[in-house]
């Protein structure tokens, strides 16, 4: 597999079941509304509609799946790049809990550096799964909130380097 190669510095037992196609696309939990009303009412200015659909191209690529299937979240450090990913049921939450479905719904959150920036998944072009890492604090989709890293995990999590000294 890809993640072979890498050193892991958290393992956790890997998903023994396959991903429903909805996971991601099924509509909103009563908890899940909660959080959106909660985030809404935080940031009054927003100009989301009330309910954001989750656009239906939000999936996860078959390299994550395999990296879920190994280890259903956990940790790979490579030099000063820490990839902290989430279990399948932590990207849903985070993609909620942190608004992007009001300010990048396309952006799919899978893991974190350790420092607030998410690697993410950009999947405005369908069937395309680049990954970028976007400010935990500042989500959305103009130039200054986002970064390229790389077109698979693997060549991402190659690089040594913090993705901040990417982005900077």
């Amino acid at each position: 597999m890809w993640f072979n190669k890498f050193n892991f510095f958290d393992i956790h037992p890997g998903l023994t079941e396959s991903i429903p196609d909805d996971f991601f696309t099924k509509p909103y939990s009563v908890n899940e509304l909660e959080i959106l009303d909660n985030i809404r009412q935080l940031y009054p200015e927003g100009t989301a509609p009330e309910i954001l659909p989750i656009p239906k191209q939000i999936k996860l690529p078959e390299e994550y799946i395999k990296l879920l299937n190994h280890s259903n979240g956990g940790g790979i450090l490579n030099g000063d790049r820490e990839f902290g990913y989430f279990s399948l049921e932590d990207i849903r939450e985070m993609y909620i809990s942190y608004g992007f479905p009001f300010w990048a719904p396309a952006f799919l959150p899978v893991a974190f550096n350790g420092g607030g920036k998410f690697y993410a998944y950009d999947l405005r072009k369908e069937n395309e799964f680049p990954i970028i890492a976007v400010s935990s604090g500042n989500i959305g989709y103009d130039d200054d909130c986002w970064g390229f890293l790389g077109n698979t995990m693997e060549n991402v999590l190659s690089n040594t380097n913090n993705i901040e000294d990417e982005l900077d």
